[in-house]
């Protein structure tokens, strides 16, 4: 067995993704062809001076041991990392915060790695109450 992989995919800790994250993975051809680093507030932590060396640390890992060419960065709507959906005015403000920190990461990833190719992800959580509802857009 071949010890590398195609991808790695940094997104979120929240315990909602579930089996909703495997669905997502397998949908994309991610099942076990890709490493998964998952802390609070993903790719804010690219953009943050103060976390980017660790969470960059994270895809050299992946790329040097494990030969990955493609970054799939995921941020996700009420993320408690950004401070919940409470910290934006409204949900055109939250959109537009977690979709320009998606581009922005892509950017220092890309100047780091310009082999590398980089996707990115939003997540959309809708409560009903009992269960969250989780749909993925790509953004360009």
């Amino acid at each position: 067995m071949s010890h590398t992989c195609s991808s790695l995919l940094m997104h979120c800790m929240d315990f909602r993704f579930g089996s909703k994250m495997k669905e997502f993975m397998a949908e994309k051809g991610l099942m076990n062809d890709a490493d998964m680093v998952a802390f609070a507030g993903s790719a804010k932590n690219l953009v943050n001076p103060e976390t980017q060396a660790f969470a960059l640390r994270q895809i050299e890992i992946s790329k040097t041991l494990h030969e990955m060419k493609v970054v799939h960065l995921m941020n996700h709507t009420d993320c408690g990392g950004y401070g919940g959906k409470a910290a934006f005015a409204d949900e055109a403000a939250e959109y537009d915060e977690l979709t320009g920190d998606l581009k922005e990461a892509k950017n220092v990833v890309l100047a780091k790695w310009p082999d590398l190719e980089v996707k990115l992800w939003l997540a959309h959580i809708k409560e009903d109450g009992h269960e969250a509802e989780i749909s993925f857009e790509e953004i360009a």
